[in-house]
């Protein structure tokens, strides 16, 4: 009698067993068919679905488009061709284009080298650097370079020399730098630099691998005599009358001179710098959606950095309050904010691409990978801006600001002091003393303008 009432007692814990696993894998269906009749709902243009198609079919490692979705990203606050991604970050402009709940981390870095080691570990899945670090995460990573940031007018990349050298008249001119100690973060464009520097003027440094840290206590203490940097920390160290800016890219021909001779000969210009954006493969096939959204957001970042600069600054300050707010206002004087990849992008990509896979000590010898074993067909099939045209579009069918309203790189031609006055610019060097010691950047509520084309 007792075993049949433990026996009917087992059957009914059984049935109610799996009565409660029939539900929750109802519910479960349910959600499921749901979640999945929710994705069927997300529209996706078919200029979408072409861009995506280049990377292959969706394998939705990154979710479903419309879907809330983290990125990790790297971005450069002390370098300011990126100062797009620091806009982007402080005013948190992707949170109006993103899928609603999606979240952004964001990854400091005080060069693009880190960043690339990042995304070669799937660590970032968007990186900012300039070309220079950003055609060799091209070379090691799965990712594109979707768009630029922007552009200087060769100020951006320059070096400084140790202080007490040029108050003494012991540097003057380039020649004087022969033997003397070099600190530059190999694999920077800061290196791409230091090597077009000694090519023009004919000296040869000793060139050591620093970090842009080191490469200031080192300059401060005397352990080396002049660095290769980028803004705003060769202003900054002038600031602080550490080293003394002698000279920048608007003093030496561009890059392309000795690697792209019949481009340099059509378009002749100083050694100019531009920042870029990467994406990964990954988030370029399985999520359009959310590839157009950032680079709307970027779009908005580059209409304040190019016409609310006092506004500009004062966001960029608030990332980097350490640095004097009249050093980053004199900084944007010395950039144009245009994030297309127009054939004039990839002529001067294509002069880096041959400069990193010449092997030393001609060349940087840091690519040699099949992906670039034909650098032309390499920038033209890794430099793709198609989602930032499709961007571009969209706001501009809005009255939004977008690129298109910019005249295209890069402006003039000039081989000497190539200082644009497009966008803003004084026409002559940046220097913060034209904002005095009690500069303060402007707090407002920005507000999108209305633009006709």
């Amino acid at each position: 009698m007792q075993k049949r009432r433990k026996m009917k007692r087992m059957i009914a814990i059984i049935i109610g067993i799996a009565v409660i696993m029939g539900l929750t894998f109802a519910v479960v269906m349910a959600s499921g068919k749901e979640k999945e009749a929710a994705r069927e709902a997300v529209e996706i243009p078919e200029r979408y679905v072409k861009a995506a198609s280049k990377y292959g079919e969706a394998k939705n490692k990154f979710g479903y488009p419309g879907e809330a979705i983290t990125l990790t990203v790297g971005y450069q606050p002390y370098c300011t061709p990126y100062w797009t991604s620091t806009i982007v970050k402080q005013a948190e402009l992707w949170r109006k284009y993103m899928p609603a709940g999606s979240k952004v981390v964001w990854f400091r870095s005080l060069s693009g080298p880190l960043i690339n080691v990042n995304m070669v570990a799937g660590k970032n899945q968007i990186g900012y650097m300039a070309m220079t670090p950003g055609i060799r995460s091209l070379d090691t990573v799965p990712c594109d370079m979707t768009q630029m940031t922007g552009y200087d007018n060769g100020q951006t990349g320059a070096s400084a020399v140790r202080w007490e050298l040029v108050e003494k008249g012991i540097v003057k001119e380039p020649k004087d730098m022969e033997g003397r100690k070099n600190g530059t973060p190999f694999g920077s464009y800061s290196h791409r630099h230091t090597l077009t520097f000694q090519d023009e003027f004919g000296v040869q440094m000793q060139n050591f691998d620093m970090s842009i840290e080191l490469e200031v206590t080192n300059l401060k203490a005397g352990n080396i005599d002049i660095l290769f940097s980028w803004q705003p920390y060769p202003m900054w160290v002038d600031y602080q009358k550490i080293g003394k800016v002698l000279w920048t890219g608007a003093d030496h021909p561009s890059t392309r001179k000795k690697w792209y001779p019949e481009s340099y000969k059509e378009w002749p210009t100083c050694f100019r710098v531009t920042g870029c954006m990467l994406m990964i493969h990954d988030i370029l096939r399985d999520r359009p959606d959310v590839a157009v959204a950032w680079h709307k957001a970027e779009e908005e970042a580059r209409e304040i950095l190019n016409n609310h600069k006092d506004f500009a600054a004062y966001l960029v300050w608030t990332d980097i309050s350490e640095v004097p707010p009249e050093v980053i206002r004199a900084n944007l004087d010395m950039m144009i904010w245009d994030g297309r990849i127009t054939d004039k992008v990839r002529e001067k990509l294509l002069a880096m691409v041959r400069q990193w896979r010449a092997p030393k000590p001609e060349g940087a010898g840091i690519m040699d990978s099949k992906r670039s074993e034909n650098p032309e067909a390499f920038v033209e099939e890794a430099c793709d801006d198609t989602y930032l045209r499709i961007a571009i579009d969209e706001m501009k069918a809005e009255g939004r600001w977008t690129s298109d309203l910019m005249p295209g790189f890069p402006v003039v031609t000039d081989k000497k002091f190539d200082i644009d006055t497009i966008a803003g610019g004084t026409g002559r060097l940046a220097a913060w003393e034209d904002y005095g010691t009690d500069y303060e950047g402007e707090i407002i509520t920005w507000e999108q303008e209305q633009f006709k084309y």
